[in-house]
């Protein structure tokens, strides 16, 4: 039954996407998360199918997936797996984006054909060791030298892929703004600290960047100098609409293995899903997705239509994070101690659901993003 009305290409996305990480990474979830190693071989394979690039347009190398099929793509996947998940958006929704949309068109030959197949895995340092939520006046300094480079000092908090990536777009504060650009592993001074220790979404490692007076060519600034946060302005947006459809991911696996267990487990002669505390508790569950789902499919197709989504990408990021939040802690208590042992993914799912809550902006941030949107700026500030 075609409920959401997607078209029958959205619909073949889906279904392949879907097998694969049925056959590829659910299996191997769990052994990620123990481990907490970048699965290099499943983004090897995703490159090899083309899902690398399904953000980037196919004059660049890529897909040119409209933004419906990407989110349909990011839920399936953060379904398997929240660090396949995590890690994915980051790459295909983050750095490839940027320099995808804004980049020069020499950047787009040099970059995109390695990060649209895989080859290469992508980086994107917004957030500082001193906060995210101003990421307007970046600490990070980037000056503009006589000998013709850019002169980047500074460093780069939770780093999604950090430690495994080859090419970073970050922003730094130059004399006319924050200005973004592209930096590769490797480069003099470009430091990669080890992977954070993180409650959940374990195997996508988070790294601090540390730039110690690195030298960038003027050839990797994105865009004219002062116009990099417009950019991640841009670029953020889009990917809350990313985070939105990784949590509905989470949520829904919550659900599927509540449903079954309250279907074997019985307690006074009966399985569980007969009691009325059951019904309640799944119905809320399958209310919060089914809300989240929705919200998410209809700010894709606004931004696919070129609608304006700010305030919409913000509402859909946050009652997505939180109802996902919501629907993994049921699932916990359906399954009683079972759901607080490792034996069971469902404490997995609360871990990497976690996440979601304050990646990409905190609940308390789009809360701000939609008051403003209703109110305006003049009225509602972040400071």
């Amino acid at each position: 039954m075609n409920k959401y009305l997607l078209t029958e290409d959205q619909l073949a996305i889906q279904g392949n996407i879907r097998r694969f990480c049925a056959e590829k990474i659910a299996p191997l979830a769990g052994q990620i998360d123990e481990s907490g190693e970048f699965p290099h071989d499943i983004f090897r394979q995703l490159g090899e199918l083309g899902y690398m690039g399904i953000s980037s347009a196919v004059e660049h190398g890529g897909s040119g997936l409209d933004l419906v099929s990407q989110v349909l793509v990011l839920e399936e996947i953060s379904k398997a797996s929240g660090a396949v998940g995590s890690s994915y958006n980051a790459h295909i929704g983050l750095a490839s984006t940027v320099i995808s949309e804004f980049g020069s068109d020499e950047q787009r030959r040099k970059y995109l054909p390695d990060l649209t197949s895989g080859r290469k895995i992508g980086a994107f340092g917004l957030t500082e060791p001193s906060g995210g939520s101003n990421a307007g006046a970046p600490a990070t300094r980037a000056l503009f030298k006589e000998d013709g480079l850019w002169h980047v000092t500074g460093s780069k908090a939770f780093n999604t892929n950090g430690f495994v990536a080859d090419t970073f777009v970050i922003t730094a504060k130059t004399d006319n703004g924050v200005t973004a650009f592209i930096l590769e592993r490797g480069m003099p001074g470009f430091e990669i600290g080890s992977p954070d220790r993180k409650m959940g979404v374990s195997g996508s490692p988070t790294s601090t960047l540390y730039f110690h007076d690195v030298k960038v060519p003027d050839a990797n600034r994105v865009g004219e100098e002062g116009t990099g946060f417009r950019k991640f302005a841009r670029t953020l947006d889009k990917g809350r609409v990313n985070v939105a459809a990784l949590s509905t991911g989470l949520a829904q696996a919550s659900y599927e293995v509540a449903v079954a267990y309250a279907k074997e487990r019985t307690q006074f002669g009966k399985p569980i899903g007969a009691f009325q505390g059951i019904h309640f508790q799944l119905a809320e569950m399958v209310t919060d997705i089914e809300a989240a789902r929705l919200m998410t499919l209809n700010v894709a197709r606004m931004y696919d239509a070129g609608m304006p989504i700010k305030m919409e990408a913000a509402m859909a990021k946050y009652f997505a994070a939180e109802a996902s939040l919501r629907v993994c802690d049921k699932a916990i208590e359906i399954l009683g101690g079972y759901g607080y042992m490792k034996d069971f993914p469902v404490e997995r799912y609360y871990r990497d659901a976690k996440m979601y809550q304050i990646g990409e902006g905190t609940s308390q941030i789009q809360r701000i993003v939609i008051a403003r949107e209703i109110l305006g700026k003049a009225i509602v500030s972040f400071t």
